[in-house]
């Protein structure tokens, strides 16, 4: 470790070099996540009040294994950074949006875990009736639930890297109270949303 401290203190070409590729790989990781997340957050919105088929179900599963790869990447390139933080410039772990981003991505990643064991399941087993067609509350809750954490949980943290007067200016605690209000805010937005096409389709059956 010291000798690779060495090694990068002394090259700083080296260093910037490998700055840009872990910004290159973070921007890579955010456009996936994001973009499958608000697509697939859109689609199954627009299609909530339709029957759900098989190749809605395969167009999902599609589009997660984008997400997913894009949660992989944001974890590559966020550890590496904090590495080279450690290496290169330590008094930057100190800056409180970096674990606020870090708390934030893990719930991105357990959430992520759900949808792929919970909700990708139960859409495929929609297929021949509506996406909540049945479902018992609980399940109609967590399924929202995923999805505002989702759409939340990518969006912020593109907020914090665009955001470079937050650095060492906000505490952490006040980042994620922030992050939680956001959180509610969307869940009771996509909660009126699904809850709004049940009840049409309802009307309407």
């Amino acid at each position: 470790m010291d000798v690779l401290d060495f090694s990068l203190s002394s090259a700083p070409a080296l260093v910037s070099y490998i700055r840009t590729s872990l910004r290159l790989v973070h921007f890579s990781g955010m456009v996936l996540g994001l973009g499958g997340a608000v697509f697939l957050d859109l689609m199954l919105s627009r299609y909530r009040r339709m029957i759900v088929s098989a190749e809605l179900v395969d167009h999902v599963e599609w589009i997660s294994r984008f997400i997913a790869a894009g949660l992989f990447l944001l974890w590559g390139s966020g550890l590496g950074f904090l590495l080279l933080y450690q290496l290169t410039e330590t008094e930057k772990l100190l800056n409180p949006k970096i674990w606020a981003k870090v708390t934030i991505v893990s719930i991105l990643t357990v959430n992520g875990l759900a949808i792929h064991r919970f909700v990708l399941p139960f859409v495929r087993q929609q297929i021949g009736s509506t996406l909540l067609a049945g479902a018992k509350p609980a399940t109609k809750t967590a399924l929202i639930g995923c999805g505002a954490i989702s759409i939340v949980s990518w969006s912020v943290p593109v907020i914090l890297g665009a955001a470079p007067q937050l650095n060492f200016v906000v505490p952490c605690g006040v980042i994620l109270a922030a992050y939680a209000l956001l959180l509610v805010q969307a869940f009771f937005i996509a909660t009126l949303v699904m809850r709004d096409g049940h009840q049409i389709l309802s009307d309407t059956a």
